[in-house]
């Protein structure tokens, strides 16, 4: 890595009524390896309510590295990081959000690859704690694990899907958000579609995964399952915008929910196709109690081997139905 100057990494923060979880994220920014002097962070907040702006202010000054407060109206989070870039001093801006923990090494290892010119993003990966408790742990590994969608994206050469990075963990240079002109007013996936343009504007997108951040998950079932309705929504949102964008497994989960209801119709109408969807029956069961015995065994807790397969046809549902309804109402 090329030496640090001045003011080098601008850590940009959108927050909206998320007063508790800013103070811990920005604690985390207090023990980064990089030194505070080529720090700023830039904190947008976009119309909390719940005195965010008043804490800040009066506390900023506790902390070890920089902090600036910007203040919009609520305008969605990719207005908010463009307005941080737009007061950004550093040659690199790094995203993340609230519900993240930086680790110390984050900004050392997620700024390093942007020694190269032909670098346009980076993102990181995710980790959660061991004392968490077990339905978000359970969350984080389907969306993480190799047998599940969230898992199989492209990451150290697995390409089942490209990789795009995330602004739960993203970094882009200031070249690049001169050339693409940062975020679309989307309030859904609009950093997977800039990593999109930043690619097809001839840049490199990096997946670095020592560049970590702690990722709160959601505590609850019908939060998960919303989350995952609003990505099905959102990948239309993206196809329309980028035909290109769209791959074989962001249609995996919609295919199969459309086929699995087919096939239960004909098999209830229609008896000759009643083998076919028994053998189909039999070969999902099977990879779900395989999901199981991984999540159990990884989460060291045998309920995982219940609550994991569940959660499983819920999330992949969730999707496809997203992605249905986003398709029928634009």
């Amino acid at each position: 890595m090329e030496p640090l100057t001045a003011v080098n990494i601008s850590v940009i923060i959108p927050t909206y009524n998320r007063k508790s979880e800013l103070q811990t994220l920005l604690h985390s920014l207090n023990s980064q390896t990089v030194p505070p002097t080529y720090l700023e962070v830039i904190v947008v907040d976009d119309g909390s309510t719940d005195g965010t702006t008043e804490w800040l202010l009066k506390h900023k000054g506790e902390f070890n590295v920089p902090i600036s407060l910007y203040t919009q109206v609520r305008g969605g989070p990719g207005a908010a990081r463009n307005a941080g870039m737009e007061k950004a001093k550093g040659d690199i801006f790094a995203f993340t959000d609230t519900d993240c923990i930086a680790q110390p090494e984050w900004l050392a290892s997620l700024s390093e690859p942007f020694a190269s010119e032909k670098i346009g993003a980076v993102g990181g990966s995710e980790i959660i704690n061991d004392s968490d408790p077990l339905l978000m742990r359970c969350f984080h590994y389907l969306m993480t694990a190799p047998l599940t969608t969230g898992g199989l994206r492209g990451k150290r050469g697995k390409r089942l899907a490209h990789f795009y990075p995330r602004t739960f963990n993203m970094a882009i240079s200031r070249k690049v958000y001169q050339q693409t002109g940062g975020f679309k007013p989307l309030f859904q996936a609009e950093d997977i579609e800039l990593s999109y343009r930043i690619k097809q504007e001839g840049f490199k997108l990096v997946y670095e995964d020592s560049a970590r951040v702690y990722h709160k998950r959601r505590n609850t079932v019908a939060q998960f399952v919303r989350q995952l309705f609003n990505m099905g929504k959102a990948r239309v949102t993206l196809a329309r915008l980028h035909p290109g964008s769209l791959e074989p497994l962001h249609v995996l989960p919609t295919a199969a929910l459309c086929l699995f209801v087919l096939l239960t119709c004909l098999a209830f109408f229609w008896k000759p196709v009643l083998p076919f969807f028994m053998a189909c029956c039999g070969v999902g069961v099977l990879f779900l109690i395989t999901l199981g015995v991984d999540a159990s065994l990884k989460l060291h807790s045998f309920k995982a081997f219940f609550s994991v397969p569940f959660l499983f046809v819920s999330q992949q549902s969730a999707y496809g139905i997203g992605f249905i309804t986003s398709l029928i109402r634009r």
